[in-house]
């Protein structure tokens, strides 16, 4: 992911210079940790108190909401572990997805751009800044979050991938998500990957299909018919892959057909992930907190999670 220049307001529109896509580097209103496992750590650096309506996501798409509030200058953590804990597969050794934002008194989304945090562990992580209006101000339509270069930062269209062949678990997750709607189906697309291997050259043709999160092995991308991740195929050790996202009819269904989608990327074994263009997404979700009564969604008691 690339550093971004300081952040600046524009007088006239209240935009920011060199929020315009997710970054790794800058503050934030909105937080993003991917496939986290470890500790995932979160700050609010401005003098006074915020609340932060957050989101749990595990690798089935399943997820709970979780609020809680940063006092002036106060840093948090949380333990992966404890976060997988309600999808009751027992926490341990398990990735899970967090996305946190600064909301209102009404729960509506609002600029905060004094929000940053990290991973200690693997996973990926990205700040969006909110592009409008002053410090505490409503962004967009409540419950509706847009990373579209407009309202906040935007999304990466794809990534750029060094792998070690065979040696590497890589996580890709799509950046659409429905929390208002406990029934949506579930965001899916193709990903696509040019291979380069050390001596440059080109292999096309290796590709998976992913619903919202998915993580795997790189041998084990068996989607396509020949797969270049794998030393074997490639023909070196080390290689270079260019992602990028496509619909596919094999990848959807009528119903719930496959799009090009906004994800982000990580690598848990001894590759690195940058990610490249920009692509609008949109998170949904509930401005009063509801108990989940039916579906797939999780509902169980965890500390800090509504009752």
């Amino acid at each position: 992911m690339r550093q971004y220049a300081a952040l600046a307001a524009l007088a006239t529109t209240g935009a920011v210079l060199g929020a315009d896509r997710l970054s790794a580097t800058e503050k934030g209103s909105l937080l993003i940790y991917s496939g986290a496992q470890g500790t995932i750590h979160i700050s609010n650096d401005y003098p006074a108190d915020v609340r932060l309506q957050s989101y749990i996501v595990n690798d089935a798409c399943e997820y709970y909401d979780m609020a809680f509030s940063l006092t002036a200058n106060q840093i948090t953590a949380f333990s992966t572990d404890d976060l997988a804990a309600p999808f009751g597969n027992g926490g341990m050794a398990s990735s899970v997805s967090m996305y946190v934002w600064a909301v209102d008194a009404s729960n509506a989304q609002m600029r905060w751009n004094h929000l940053s945090g990290g991973i200690i562990g693997s996973g990926a992580y990205a700040t969006a800044a909110a592009m409008q209006g002053g410090n505490g101000d409503a962004v967009g339509q409540a419950g509706t979050i847009n990373l579209d270069g407009v309202e906040y930062s935007s999304a990466f269209n794809g990534a750029t991938y060094n792998f070690v062949a065979d040696a590497d678990m890589l996580t890709i997750e799509l950046l659409d998500h429905d929390f208002a709607d406990k029934n949506a189906a579930d965001p899916n697309t193709k990903i696509v990957a040019e291979i380069w291997n050390e001596d440059e050259v080109k292999f096309s043709g290796t590709s998976r299909c992913v619903s919202c999160i998915e993580s795997a092995s790189l041998s084990d991308w068996s989607d396509s018919a020949v797969n270049f991740f794998r030393a074997s195929s490639l023909g070196t050790d080390l290689g270079k892959a260019r992602l990028s996202t496509e619909a596919n009819a094999s990848c959807g269904s009528d119903d719930n057909p496959s799009s090009e989608r906004a994800f982000m990327a990580s690598s848990a074994g001894n590759g690195s992930v940058a990610g490249t263009g920009s692509r609008s997404a949109t998170i949904s979700y509930e401005l009063e907190s509801e108990p989940e009564e039916a579906g797939k969604r999780v509902r169980k008691a965890f500390g800090l999670l509504r009752n």
